[in-house]
């Protein structure tokens, strides 16, 4: 299987970036060459870049708040001003997007292009809502409003356009598929960008959104996105028979055109589109849809347990780009390991309305139906970030591919998106497992402070590499 890396360097030319003229007020580049050396797409600034660096920029600016990496143990400094441009130049790349990228809930491939956009792009957007979510860690930097309501019709849009366009009859095809084929890739990825939308519904309903999305009516929330509460609970009923007729039992994966290989990259985003089809489900349907959101919680967590439960599967540098199911057991299907799509997998699991989150008025599968999920996710995510501080950073930064056989470098170039990637990955995870803490509970163990210190330099190297050089802004 190809890289990641392999497939998006075709077209891009390598250039030093000095400025972006003609682009706006923000531009986002491909990435750096193994000279580093910024690449950009002949084609324009790509939708792909903007919304993996706007992912990245989200984790970036929630965890440089006073109790994480603003802390006095860390650097204080860093809660101040510095955090409120990250959330800047957000709103920045937001307002370019708009303006560039999306037409009526409609994502083109590239500024200067016409095509559209993979569904992968669609999944990584919808992951908008988190910035909206934590519009409340910006409010002292005056970008609470701005956050809540800036983003909503982009939001929309995108809800609109997924169910209108893209969702047909229990299905997703990618918008650039030739025959409306239903793929693996394209039934992950609709079912993430589902989880934005399913999410909305759900917060608005449990006890922890009232303040918020709850102050809301079904009508209003309906205008906004497109659909009714209705809408969205007979899709999940339709996409919950479709997962149904797929799945293998014998060796417990579904199987659309792939047999039974996914992309590690891709099966994260199955798992996290999961995660909005059972809630929904649970929340809103009958005895009957209750049965199936217990169903699909419990393959989610058999496929995640497959990969991060399998110590064999976990090298010491990482996760084979794509595995294999044999009688609900992981095995390398691929020899590389693809930097990106490891720490995507890991994103898809912990940023975000993902299946380690449970609050008040939604399910308790984690504790009635799987105790012990976390610890698994946690023991497996604290062996991943000990691998890639070893051996995942060259020179300062990451790489995209390495041999999965043996952990050597591949590919040393750094894209956007692996960047990107990385900052979503370690950032929304690295509490999961036990190996590393925020500042506040160092205390007086000096390893755990030591590791955690070291994570916190790389998760900030590579946030300053999208804002000062990956990413140009007026704000940044």
């Amino acid at each position: 299987m190809k890289s990641i890396v392999s497939r998006i360097t075709a077209g891009l030319i390598a250039v030093t970036l000095v400025s972006a003229p003609g682009l706006g007020a923000a531009s986002v580049a491909a990435g750096m060459d193994a000279n580093g050396e910024t690449v950009r797409d002949v084609a324009g600034t790509r939708s792909a870049d903007v919304f993996a660096a706007m992912g990245a920029l989200t984790v970036k600016g929630r965890l440089m708040r006073a109790s994480e990496l603003g802390h006095p143990n860390y650097n204080a400094g860093l809660a101040g001003e510095p955090m409120g441009l990250v959330g800047e130049a957000w709103l920045d790349l937001l307002a370019y997007a708009e303006r560039n990228l999306v037409d009526d809930g409609r994502i083109h491939a590239a500024s200067d292009s016409e095509k559209d956009s993979p569904l992968s792009v669609y999944a990584d957007a919808v992951y908008l809502y988190h910035m909206h979510h934590s519009a409340g860690r910006f409010e002292d930097h005056g970008l609470y409003a701005r956050l809540i309501h800036e983003v909503s019709p982009t939001l929309g849009a995108l809800s609109r356009h997924l169910l209108d366009e893209i969702y047909s009859a229990g299905t997703f095809s990618d918008p650039v598929s030739v025959d409306d084929a239903v793929t693996a890739e394209s039934m992950a990825y609709g079912l993430d960008a589902l989880h934005g939308p399913a999410y909305a519904w759900v917060r608005r309903h449990k006890p922890g959104g009232r303040d918020d999305m709850g102050q809301q009516s079904e009508e209003e929330l309906a205008g906004w996105l497109g659909h009714d509460l209705d809408t969205i609970l007979r899709v999940s009923r339709a996409l919950a028979k479709s997962l149904d007729d797929a799945w293998d039992d014998n060796n417990g994966i579904y199987v659309f055109n792939n047999g039974t290989e996914w992309g590690i990259d891709v099966l994260g985003a199955l798992v996290r589109g999961h995660k909005g089809i059972y809630e929904i489900l649970y929340m809103f349907g009958d005895e009957e849809d209750e049965q199936h959101a217990e169903l699909l919680f419990d393959r989610a967590a058999d496929m995640v347990e497959a990969v991060l439960g399998n110590e064999e599967l976990i090298s010491d540098w990482g996760l084979p780009a794509a595995v294999r199911f044999d009688k609900g057991v992981a095995h390398p299907a691929s020899d590389e390991v693809d930097v990106a799509a490891q720490w995507l997998f890991v994103h898809r699991l912990t940023g975000g309305f993902t299946i380690v989150r449970e609050r008040d008025g939604t399910s308790d599968y984690l504790q009635s139906r799987r105790d012990g999920l976390v610890d698994t996710i946690g023991a497996g995510i604290d062996r991943l970030i000990d691998g890639a501080l070893k051996h995942h950073i060259v020179g300062d930064y990451v790489v995209d591919t390495l041999s999965y056989g043996n952990g050597t470098v591949v590919d040393q170039s750094t894209a956007t998106r692996t960047a990107a990637a990385f900052v979503q990955g370690v950032g929304n995870s690295y509490r999961t497992g036990s190996r590393y803490e925020r500042p506040g509970d160092w205390g007086d163990d000096e390893a755990l402070a030591e590791r955690s210190k070291a994570l916190y330099d790389a998760f900030y190297r590579h946030g300053q590499l999208l804002t000062h050089t990956l990413i140009a802004t007026k704000s940044e």
